[in-house]
């Protein structure tokens, strides 16, 4: 299994090869915090000008949504499989503003495979 931290880095390069997605995260920054309940390891994806980047984050960081789960689910969250990824949706918690979880949704989904 990849880390993390190279599921995100692909997650980054497929949202920046997919140019009609700069239209869907124009003007929308946001901070997501992810909690991998099985690893001491807490990413911060960053999402902002059509670019997402990461990073380690701890929780005194202000963060806009934040995604809890199992490291397989987050595996298969990120991983960039659509069916996968509707079933891992089922299995982790979001927290935040709806709006938000579902602009991050549509962005996860036009970036699969």
């Amino acid at each position: 299994m990849i880390g993390m931290g190279r599921l995100l880095f692909e997650l980054g390069e497929r949202l920046q090869g997919k140019a009609h997605l700069r239209f869907i995260t124009a003007g929308w920054e946001r901070r997501i915090g992810i909690v991998v309940d099985d690893s001491p390891s807490q990413w911060q994806l960053t999402i902002a000008k059509g670019i997402a980047s990461w990073d380690v984050w701890t929780e005194d960081q202000p963060a806009d949504l934040i995604i809890r789960g199992a490291e397989k689910q987050m595996h298969m969250l990120f991983g960039g499989d659509e069916l996968v990824y509707v079933l891992a949706k089922e299995k982790v918690q979001i927290a935040g503003p709806l709006r938000d979880q579902l602009k991050l949704d549509t962005i996860l989904r036009l970036t699969c495979r």
